[in-house]
């Protein structure tokens, strides 16, 4: 697998805007948090796009949509897969 490196420090999920396809860097939480992220297909490598992002996210994952809420979120570490989110 060809991977590229990352130039753009990874933030929280909840930094990025509705419409913004971002790359999962990292899950900074504990093991039941973790699980259930992993339960969901939020894993480093994945790639979420942003729908809405007013106080609760809500994202899509492949073909299915997660309601995040923002303490969830912000222990989500990211980058934008574009380059057009600095």
């Amino acid at each position: 697998m060809n991977v590229l490196p990352d130039t753009t420090k990874p933030r929280p999920l909840s930094c990025y805007k509705e419409g913004v396809s971002v790359r999962v860097i990292s899950l900074q939480g504990g093991r039941c948090f973790c699980s259930r992220l992993l339960s969901m297909g939020i894993i480093p490598g994945t790639i979420i796009n942003v729908l809405r992002n007013c106080g609760r996210m809500t994202i899509r994952i492949r073909s299915s949509e997660y309601a995040l809420g923002k303490e969830m979120a912000n222990k989500i570490l990211a980058i934008p897969i574009c380059g057009c989110c600095d």
